[in-house]
Formats: structure tokens, C-alpha cells, sequence
């Protein structure tokens, strides 16, 4: 329980600094075509993340259950 709160916490963490930073690269002239890797490799986290924590609270909640 305590790691998919610990993992939820980065996602959060990993959102805040995406929604802030992505539109000030996408605004700021050059920047984006410099960073599009950075940030290819923060969305693709995100998204490991995510299926990572609905699969282990899907796997919690099912031995939960029994």
C-alpha cells in the first residue's frame, strides 16, 4: 500500500512539473526542438506510471477481496 502511495506522490510530482514547464517550452521560441526529448522521456514515465499504479491497486484491491 505504502509504494502505490509512494508512486501516486511521484505521479502527482511528475504533473505539476509537466503541466508547468511543457507550456513555457511550447511559448518560448527554439526551446521545444532543444528539449522534445526531455520531455518525450517525462510523458512516457507518466504513462508507466499510471498503468503502473492502476495495475498494482487492481492487484491490491483483488487480494483484498478474498
Amino acid at each position: 500500500m505504502i509504494t502505490i502511495t509512494f508512486l501516486t506522490a511521484l505521479l502527482v510530482l511528475l504533473s505539476l512539473g509537466l503541466i508547468v514547464t511543457v507550456p513555457v517550452a511550447l511559448a518560448t521560441p527554439g526551446e521545444w526542438e532543444n528539449s522534445k526529448e526531455t520531455y518525450t522521456q517525462g510523458f512516457k514515465i507518466w504513462v508507466i506510471l499510471v498503468i503502473t499504479i492502476a495495475a498494482g491497486d487492481g492487484i491490491f484491491t483483488a487480494i483484498n477481496s478474498l
